[in-house]
């Protein structure tokens, strides 16, 4: 399963649909006993936190996040509002790869033929380079990673894919990574980074107190993936841009649009399930459901992932094990937007922020610079980031395709077109 869904980033779009269709007939044909596990753990979870005080298993969750209920509606409610900004990017997408609209194997799919090759040695400049505008502490974390070499980047058979970062002793970390020369995984090794540098920020705290919720685990990884995410689109090519824009936009689409609709699901999954279990063909009709009203129409009806129930482990473990990953980004980018404000004074408080994050509730600490996140008005700030970005993508993609439109030097509308330019 792992490599017939790795097919989604193939270039060719009929590999990619006849993957896609295996997979939904091999999550169909075991969706029984999959639907039943999923059943069990369900309402063992709706049994346990009513006996354990809490009206219900989401109340359960935002106590243990750190969040309360009015926060999460505020995120939730801003993050719809701008649902048409991601839609805007996928339409965007569906252009640059000549189809009418997306279909579910055309998210990961690649809008180019590929970007700069870089080595190892590059990226790791790059990224020194964008840690260093923002303070010498992080880049000096960022070098001594390198320099000890804490971080096992070599791609070799039988490692395991995406990435990693524990803490190991006192300021340590060890970082997992599978780096391929693309600016992308630029992006992934600043983000694993930003773990390390929130371990050694915690690292004078006692054990418990270094221990944070889900919710803010990616406080630091999001601001130094952002960091050097802007630092490289600052000074890199348009094809480039159109790479790493869309590879950053499908992360977002993934922790914000998706995120929403598994939310969605597994609110009615849980509501359903107090009464009774819940078969199959709901399961499907739930998840299609909740796609259509976070996708729209931008994504072919026809070609959603009405099992995606099955294929995501996270509604197999703790409840509700997937709002944290939209909280973590918006924050992260929340406060990445207040740096740009006024950097002097982000710089002064940010590693005091980083060091109460194991000891205070996530509104509490976010006051600290001003911030309530029981409003709309900081989500939809952090959601503007992202907005700016559809925005570089979409003239990213119009420079591709006119430039690929326009007639090739040599050509009769090339003569023509260098003619009317000289009488211009």
């Amino acid at each position: 399963m792992s490599r017939i869904r790795a097919m989604s980033q193939h270039p060719d779009r009929a590999l990619r649909r006849d993957a896609y269709r295996a997979e939904i007939e091999a999550w169909e044909h075991h969706a029984a006993p999959i639907a039943a596990a999923l059943n069990g753990i369900k309402g063992e979870e709706t049994i346990l936190a009513r006996r354990r005080g809490w009206m219900s298993a989401l109340d359960q969750s935002l106590f243990e996040n750190h969040i309360d209920r009015a926060s999460l509606d505020a995120m939730m409610d801003a993050a719809t509002s701008y649902f048409p900004h991601f839609h805007r990017y996928l339409a965007a997408k569906a252009r640059s790869l000549g189809v009418e609209r997306l279909a579910w194997y055309d998210l990961s799919a690649p809008v180019a033929d590929g970007d700069r090759s870089w080595t190892y040695s590059e990226a790791s400049e790059v990224v020194l380079e964008g840690f260093a505008q923002y303070s010498s502490r992080l880049h000096d974390l960022a070098f001594r990673a390198f320099r000890e070499r804490w971080i096992d980047a070599s791609s070799r058979p039988n490692k395991q894919d995406g990435a990693f970062c524990v803490g190991l002793r006192r300021d340590e970390s060890r970082i997992l990574i599978n780096f391929r020369p693309t600016a992308t995984t630029i992006t992934a090794l600043a983000h694993e980074l930003g773990h390390a540098y929130h371990s050694a920020v915690l690292s004078e705290l006692r054990p418990l107190q270094r221990q944070y919720p889900k919710t803010l685990a990616e406080t630091a990884s999001i601001f130094c993936e952002t960091l050097v995410r802007q630092h490289v689109l600052d000074h890199t090519s348009n094809t480039d841009e159109l790479v790493m824009l869309d590879s950053t936009l499908q992360s977002h689409v993934q922790q914000v649009v998706d995120i929403a609709s598994r939310f969605l699901f597994e609110q009615e999954l849980f509501e359903r399930r107090s009464r009774q279990d819940v078969p199959v063909s709901q399961l499907v009709e739930m998840m299609t459901d909740a796609q259509a009203k976070t996708y729209g129409e931008v994504l072919d009806p026809a070609a959603r992932h009405p099992y995606m129930w099955a294929a995501k482990p996270h509604y197999y473990g703790p409840a509700f094990y997937n709002y944290p990953y939209m909280f973590g980004l918006l924050f992260g980018l929340g406060l990445y937007s207040r740096y740009e404000q006024d950097p002097g004074s982000f710089r002064r408080d940010y590693d005091s922020l980083l060091l109460a994050t194991g000891s205070e509730e996530a509104a509490e600490l976010a006051s600290r610079f001003g911030i309530d996140i029981r409003s709309s008005e900081f989500w939809t700030g952090s959601l503007d980031t992202i907005r700016r970005e559809v925005d570089r993508f979409e003239a990213a993609v119009d420079r591709s395709l006119a430039r690929s439109a326009a007639p090739v030097a040599g050509t009769a509308g090339g003569r023509r077109r260098k003619k009317e330019q000289a009488q211009g």
